[in-house]
């Protein structure tokens, strides 16, 4: 029975041709259609993508491992590895996704098999290429962020802590004019209960009936136990940035003191 087969084929550039030192798409496409032919394989789809080949994933890919999630798929062909990938990260998600699903992967140029013990070598050490470029990107982003902390500066995405928004002009940390009084009266709110005979409980209870009572509201939903649990235990309200093991004083406004940050901690 022919093993069912789909080829991943792609260049950088409509442009590039075997005189300009290149692998043109219609070179690759009768290579791999050869040796399909050659090794009685049945060849349904060849994905071609015109793009750079240092991106992780691209339509070619994706259409592959939909094919292979629909199942029936038995190999993958591609011409030359590095002509597919120039990313060994890209690579080496790719190959992971087909080990996964008992796919195997053959370059028709280089005469790789997965399935092979020297082309499964071969891949391995492809894989951690990729897991070393892995790393060092992590370690850079680390650096990254460890750098502008040190200068007083999170960067949160669009995570950002309740109360505070991000001014769309400087991209800076800004106070949120009304969620920023909300902070306020719950840290002010918990240590005026605190001096109460309450439990902890009855006073988080009795926090979010007044909450509630007041129509405040965490992002256009009502406050939970977690919500209040998370915002008076984090030190960016005081004006700290707090990140591994670093501790510095931000550039952001804070919405409470220090002092009264300190008092949720206290029983």
């Amino acid at each position: 029975m022919k093993k069912t087969t789909v080829s991943l084929i792609r260049v950088s550039t409509e442009l590039q041709t075997e005189k300009n030192g290149g692998t043109s798409l219609t070179l690759q496409k009768q290579k791999l259609t050869q040796y399909a032919e050659m090794n009685d394989l049945n060849m349904i789809h060849i994905f071609e993508d015109v793009v750079s080949g240092g991106l992780e994933t691209r339509d070619g890919i994706e259409k592959t491992k939909a094919l292979i999630l629909e199942g029936g798929i038995d190999i993958v062909l591609t011409y030359k590895t590095d002509r597919c990938f120039r990313s060994m990260l890209g690579f080496s998600k790719f190959y992971t996704f087909l080990k996964e699903h008992d796919v195997e992967l053959i370059s028709v140029a280089e005469g790789i098999s997965s399935k092979s013990t020297t082309g499964e070598l071969i891949y391995n050490l492809m894989m951690s290429v990729g897991q070393h470029e892995k790393n060092i990107i992590n370690q850079r982003l680390l650096s990254g962020r460890q750098m502008k902390v040190s200068r007083g500066i999170r960067g949160f995405g669009s995570k950002i802590p309740f109360g505070y928004k991000r001014n769309t002009d400087t991209n800076e940390i800004e106070l949120d004019e009304n969620d920023s009084v909300i902070v306020k009266y719950i840290f002010q709110k918990i240590n005026q209960l605190k001096k109460s005979k309450m439990s902890s409980s009855k006073r988080t209870r009795h926090l979010l009936k007044l909450l509630t009572n007041k129509g405040y509201e965490f992002h256009g939903h009502p406050f939970t136990r977690f919500n209040i649990r998370d915002l008076i235990s984090n030190a960016f309200y005081c004006g700290e940035l707090n990140y591994g093991d670093m501790k510095v004083v931000g550039k952001h406004e804070s919405i409470v003191s220090k002092r009264l940050f300190n008092n949720m901690g206290m029983s």
